[in-house]
């Protein structure tokens, strides 16, 4: 059970491997991070642990913790962890050290040493590999952005320097500031990240754009990082080289002429790629070297967020993040984005196949899973996500489900998803409705990597939870209704409104969980906010003023951000929530809410995921009257539904109107019923929630079309619901879960 799985990925031995996993820790089994121990075999491995959150009584939940592992090629890999009180601690053979200087903050890995300057983010300057230094001092030159024909740039002013974390196997460096124009005024907010490792003469560099100024809109034209090595001095001919590819890497080389390629929206429509993009798509990187040394640029999912170009020539290194020629992109109050690159400086004589196969290991890198059965008992949060029982088949139903949303390239655009139904309804105005991760797509995924272990589920949540601190979290707008909250599904994902029901914190806090990054948690929080703000409407305040899906789904992210930081405010908050339920239901004798101006209809799919949402809350709720008086609203509201939404078929509809009462079987009300079943113990709830599944189809899957550009750029791929899995994981993971060991899925398993 307490094992770190890495299963196999490179033909190639990795040897002291950086990696990271982060591990939750049950109430009171972990009390200092430093009693943590991980083996290989009989070997106690050097770690460096960080913790996330805490419980109640101090005791370690989440664990954060970076290692260097050997990993064998065309081999997995297992090691084992366990709790050694007063154990000492492995010493790493090297470590990286990080010192506070006058003008920056000096970074030493041993092999490589730079300086991360506070007056711009270039990103580094006064590079030394093996203690000699590289060409000249200032080798990059900032992060040029161009909007509206005018150029800012990150390569001058002052910046905020913080260290995120100083070592031993990994130090983090996180700079924010303005980016700058020509007079030295500040335009456009940034944000960088700088990640180095023991023993390693790479890093990784982050650029966040953000649009928080007062332009409604701007145009994006062009955003480029330059390498400038002083080539003059050092009188030698480069060797230049340039590899791209997503079967096998293609290199080109050159010892005289430029060479240079463009991820344009035509390459992305015409190469024929199999793979999970949110796992790798493909590689793209140059090289440039002289006699003193080199450096592999490699541009993080590059194809995933076309466009992009790169060149290199004798002069350098052009890395296009957003390339010149590409055609301008609407950068609308509020955006932001996020790039990756690795520098891997090297020796002269480094084979540029190892460069390319360090290049793909940024790509793709090695990450260990945890069991279900770790997970099971160390649930952090308290659900019982991890049944020990579930029918294979269901599994199989679960993973076409999360593979089975159209994919959507492009620099705005990977991350999301867009949805056929939303934009043949015509809420896009003709162009394609993104569902900005509707129903919390990153939660969902980091629920099922941690029942399955499936790599490609882990790196759907992260990217998913990417595009939202990206791109659908508001970062600035004048309105505080709107300023820090995530975008309902519209037409290039940020046009539309900003309402509690379709606002969610869970899958950012997972993501701060799972992989540290302290942006996740602030987009938390700020989301958080935002919904604390709406919930001060007068509409919001009064029994069946607006949807009854509007404060349930606010009701899940308060809950989320109690269990996610243990502050009692949003406990507090959630505790209001219930009470307006309460005395809702009490006026109108169910959850009624408005529709057309002379109706109050049941809608059971919102009905359910309020009903949902208050079962989430008794998870946190510990005052027994109160208890008791949520539970009951529970068991009212599903008998309500049970005898008011049900067809002449015994399959529940859509909506309560004559117009509406179509067959649709819901996903949620399997939850709501099962929930009705758990609290009761009455078998008829899981009884009726399995003739609601045996009504749903199979057919969820995208539909094949041929690849196209939308309206947006953004190229599409397959055509279907953009929220076929994270509308569903949850609900029917609890129904399956409580009702497999009554024998009731018994028919729905595979025959053999």
């Amino acid at each position: 059970m307490n094992t770190l799985t890495f299963e196999k990925i490179s033909r190639f031995d990795r040897k002291s491997e950086p990696v990271t996993v982060s591990i939750p820790f049950a109430s009171g089994s972990l009390q200092d991070p430093a009693d943590l121990v991980i083996r290989d075999g009989d070997a106690v491995l050097p770690i460096q642990p960080h913790v996330l959150a805490r419980w109640p009584d101090g005791s370690v939940k989440w664990l954060l913790v970076h290692l260097q592992p050997d990993l064998p090629g065309n081999l997995d890999k297992t090691l084992t962890f366990d709790i050694a009180d007063g154990s000492p601690a492995a010493v790493p053979p090297a470590s990286v050290s990080v010192s506070e200087r006058l003008d920056g903050i000096e970074v030493d890995t041993g092999p490589l040493a730079f300086i991360v300057s506070s007056n711009g983010f270039l990103p580094v300057r006064d590079v030394r590999l093996n203690g000699n230094a590289l060409w000249n001092a200032t080798l990059f030159s900032g992060f040029t952005l161009t909007y509206d024909g005018e150029s800012v740039s990150t390569a001058t002013g002052p910046v905020a320097l913080a260290i995120e974390e100083a070592g031993p196997l990994r130090a983090v460096i996180s700079v924010k500031g303005k980016h700058r124009k020509p007079d030295g005024s500040g335009y456009l907010d940034f944000r960088g990240r700088i990640t180095a490792y023991a023993g390693k003469s790479y890093i990784e560099v982050e650029h966040q754009f953000i649009h928080a100024e007062e332009a409604d809109e701007l145009s994006l034209e062009g955003l480029e990082l330059a390498f400038q090595p002083d080539v003059a001095s050092v009188g030698q001919v480069p060797h230049l080289a340039l590899g791209q590819g997503y079967y096998r890497t293609t290199i080109l080389e050159s010892d005289d002429g430029p060479l240079e390629m463009s991820l344009t929206a035509e390459t992305m429509l015409y190469q024929s790629n199999e793979h999970f993009i949110d796992s790798y798509y493909g590689d793209f990187w140059v090289d440039w070297r002289d006699a003193e040394g080199g450096v592999t640029l490699s541009i993080h999912q590059a194809h995933q967020n076309f466009p992009k170009a790169l060149r290199v020539a004798p002069e350098g290194i052009a890395c296009g993040l957003y390339p010149q020629d590409a055609p301008p992109a609407p950068l609308l109050q509020g955006m932001a984005k996020t790039h990756r690159i690795q520098l891997n400086f090297h020796g002269p004589e480094t084979p540029l196949e190892e460069c390319s196969v360090r290049s793909l290991q940024f790509q793709l890198p090695d990450v260990p899973a945890l069991s279900r059965a770790w997970f099971r008992e160390n649930n952090p949060w308290l659900e019982s996500f991890f049944p020990a029982q579930l029918p294979n088949r269901l599994v199989s139903f679960l993973n076409r489900l999360h593979d089975g949303r159209p994919k959507a390239l492009g620099m705005f655009h990977f991350g999301d998803a867009p949805d056929a139904g939303y934009t043949n309804q015509g809420r896009g105005q003709g162009a394609s409705v993104f569902v900005n991760n509707e129903y919390d797509r990153p939660h969902a995924c980091a629920l099922y990597y941690a029942l399955t272990g499936q790599r490609r589920v882990l790196d759907s949540a992260l990217v998913s939870a990417r595009h939202w601190l990206d791109v659908d979290l508001c970062h600035y707008n004048p309105d505080p209704l709107v300023d820090g909250g995530l975008k309902i599904h519209t037409r290039y994902h940020v046009t539309g409104k900003v309402t509690p029901s379709h606002e969610w914190t869970e899958g950012l806090l997972d993501t701060y969980f799972l992989t540290g990054r302290s942006e996740a948690l602030e987009g938390a929080r700020s989301v958080a906010e935002n919904i604390l703000r709406h919930l001060q409407r007068p509409q919001m305040r009064t029994p069946g003023a607006t949807s009854v899906r509007e404060g349930g789904w606010a009701m899940r992210a308060l809950v989320g951000m109690y269990i996610g930081t243990g502050e009692e405010r949003w406990r507090d908050e959630a505790r209001k929530l219930a009470m307006l339920y309460l005395d809702w239901y009490e006026e109108y004798g169910a959850l009624l809410a408005p529709y057309t101006s002379h109706s109050m209809p049941r809608v059971p799919f919102m009905i359910s995921l309020t009903v949902n949402s208050f079962a989430r809350y008794l998870l946190v709720e510990d005052d027994t009257e109160l208890v008791t008086r949520i539970q009951r609203l529970i068991i009212e509201t599903v008998d309500d539904m049970l005898e008011h939404c049900i067809g002449p078929d015994g399959i529940v509809y859509y909506k309560e109107l004559p117009s509406l009462r179509r067959t649709a079987p819901t996903y949620h009300l399997l939850e709501a019923l099962t929930h009705a079943y758990r609290i009761t113990g009455d078998d008829r709830y899981v009884k009726m929630a399995v003739r609601q599944f045996a009504a749903m189809g199979s057919d969820v899957g995208v539909q094949r079309r041929a690849k196209y550009v939308d309206s947006s750029g953004a190229v599409i791929d397959g055509e279907g619901g953009g929220r076929i899995f994270a509308d569903k994981y949850i609900s029917v993971l609890l129904f399956a879960g409580a009702v497999t060991p009554l024998g009731m899925l018994d028919w729905y398993e595979y025959p053999f």
